[in-house]
């Protein structure tokens, strides 16, 4: 009732606030430039970041715990509810390139692949990679949460394993200070929003999920529902 009151007297603006779960990879790489899109469009909405991990999005939009929820899916077309009442939409994709450390010798054998790093263990983003290390190399590789994205690239630096990490990080090292991806594979990574399918929505979750599906790379796809 308050939200309905608020949304009458806004005058047209959207007001109110929006709690969005989301991996703490997307947060790292994406939710920066979302909250500054969002003040720009949206200066009365006031956005409430939450990290979690990635088989807890869902459930937390579900349960009322975020209004929108941010995940990574390999697979673009699967917009399909795993929980009943949850919509999902796939938004833009990321580039995903596997890094690890290089040897100072030339012709560098493959990196080291007993460890992989990841950021969160249930994230889909590295699941390309740990099916290349069995398949192609034959070698079932440990899993140890580096905490970041900055923290797995700087571990694959050293040597301590190899990561799948979205390009953008990466791309100025690639080739040189002790970062190459040679013989690993690469993938990209779809965003998607999560929220509960209502009738109506507080126009502050409802201007943020607006905002989402023009973010770049989303306005190519049409969203699947009204």
């Amino acid at each position: 009732m308050d939200e309905m009151a608020a949304a009458l007297q806004a005058d047209g603006e959207a007001t109110g606030r929006v709690m969005v779960g989301s991996t703490a990879l997307l947060m790292e790489c994406e939710m920066g430039d979302l909250l500054r899109e969002c003040r720009y469009r949206y200066p009365g909405v006031q956005v409430s970041p939450k990290v979690m991990t990635a088989t807890r999005v869902e459930s937390a939009v579900a349960a009322g715990e975020v209004d929108i929820g941010l995940s990574l899916t390999l697979d673009p077309e699967d917009e399909v509810p795993r929980v009943p009442g949850v919509c999902r939409q796939t938004l833009f994709k990321i580039p995903f390139v596997s890094i690890g450390g290089a040897s100072p010798n030339p012709g560098p054998p493959p990196p080291d692949a007993d460890r992989v790093l990841v950021v969160d263990p249930d994230c889909v983003s590295h699941e390309v990679l740990l099916r290349h290390l069995k398949t192609e190399r034959g070698v079932s590789p440990s899993v140890l949460e580096a905490g970041s994205t900055r923290s797995a690239i700087n571990l694959a630096r050293a040597g301590l394993g190899v990561a799948m990490v979205p390009r953008l990080a990466v791309e100025q090292d690639l080739g040189r200070d002790a970062l190459v991806a040679e013989r690993l594979p690469s993938t990209d990574a779809y965003v998607q929003a999560l929220w509960v399918g209502t009738t109506w929505l507080p126009p502050a979750v409802s201007a943020f999920l607006e905002m989402l599906r023009k973010a770049p790379g989303a306005a190519a796809r049409q969203p699947a529902f009204a």
